[in-house]
């Protein structure tokens, strides 16, 4: 009988430790975005709890692709502040779809602003959704754990290897960053498995057409979108697993 109890007990505890860390990210709310920081093209991570920026929030600059942390406030607007630099004033950015609601992260399409320099100087801010990443944008999580084991310096480290030997032109080294057989959905319900590296080198114009490499230019092979255990590389262009390309779509 005092077993039961006990095992019981201990159910019910178990139980309620699950219910309240629900509870905690009840209220999360958690956005990618993309967009232009003067001229600069950036990307921009926000998991927002209560009104408060929380740890793991971030934005960096396409040319680098290292994170800069960000802390602040975001309500109806948003006010974030990077080490001992700059400083974000943002907005929600809306298409007229909310109605007579004011503008959140649920119902908005990007952001929009200003970011300003400890020197004063001031550039305008523009900022469209990309996703929601998750609980990957949760501190303690890895981004890509639905994806991989790997760590998420090391899995991206394949994705960027693969995207910049393509847009090189290297045929060997992008071959060295696909799982293979690689799916290219070259036409609707008829793809192409691509079984080695020798016939990704004949296919390669036909896989990477010029429209292809011109959107692939303007992705940012870091922060991807997870969907069913894949990384999606800009709006569809390819998806990777755990071992690199896993499939290439056309452009669109």
């Amino acid at each position: 009988m005092r077993s039961a109890l006990y095992r019981f007990a201990l159910g019910v505890f178990f139980v309620t430790i699950a219910n309240r860390a629900v509870a905690a990210n009840d209220d999360l709310s958690t956005m990618t975005y993309e967009g232009t920081l003067g001229a600069q093209r950036i990307g921009l991570t926000l998991a927002v709890r209560q009104g408060k920026v929380i740890p793991k929030s971030h934005y960096f600059y396409a040319k680098y692709l290292k994170d800069i942390p960000l802390s602040g406030r975001a309500d109806r607007e948003i006010s974030l502040q990077e080490p001992g630099s700059g400083t974000f004033a943002l907005r929600f950015r809306g298409n007229g779809s909310n109605g007579s609601a004011p503008l959140n992260f649920d119902n908005s399409v990007g952001l929009e602003g200003r970011w300003t320099g400890k020197d004063g100087k001031s550039f305008p801010v523009m900022l469209s959704n990309v996703s929601d990443p998750g609980e990957g944008a949760l501190p303690g999580t890895r981004w890509y754990r639905d994806v991989t084991d790997k760590s998420d310096a090391a899995f991206e480290a394949q994705v960027q290897g693969f995207y910049k030997a393509v847009l090189a032109g290297d045929r060997a080294g992008a071959a060295r960053y696909v799982s293979f057989p690689l799916r290219v959905n070259v036409a609707p319900g008829k793809p192409l498995m691509v079984k080695d590296g020798a016939q990704l080198a004949a296919q390669w114009e036909r896989i990477f057409s010029p429209a292809w490499l011109q959107l692939a230019a303007q992705a940012m092979p870091h922060d991807l979108s997870v969907i069913r255990g894949q990384a999606m590389l800009g709006s569809g262009l390819a998806f990777f697993g755990d071992r690199g390309a896993e499939v290439v779509n056309p452009a669109q």
